[in-house]
């Protein structure tokens, strides 16, 4: 149940190719969606799929690193580049 809104994490995320980073922080489905709109948000991003329960994010696209990370910062949360 997250602390924010009272929801519970039931988000499904969908495929997309790209780069994987991790994001701290997320604790429900409308931290999804704001992580979702912020990095869509960013020139160059083609997709954006977010995995709430594995605090993931899958970017598509040749936006830099820089860009996705600002976004994600701006919107309250913080990326860390994944490893594989």
């Amino acid at each position: 149940m997250c602390t924010c809104c009272q929801t519970s994490d039931s988000a499904t995320p969908a495929v997309v190719d790209g780069r994987e980073f991790s994001v701290a922080g997320m604790t429900c489905q409308s931290c999804a969606t704001k992580v979702t709109d912020a990095v869509s948000g960013v020139p160059g991003v083609t997709g954006v799929s977010v995995d709430l329960r594995a605090g993931r994010v899958t970017v598509g696209g040749p936006a830099s690193e820089q860009a996705i990370a600002a976004a994600v910062t701006a919107a309250g949360y913080h990326l860390e580049t994944s490893k594989g």
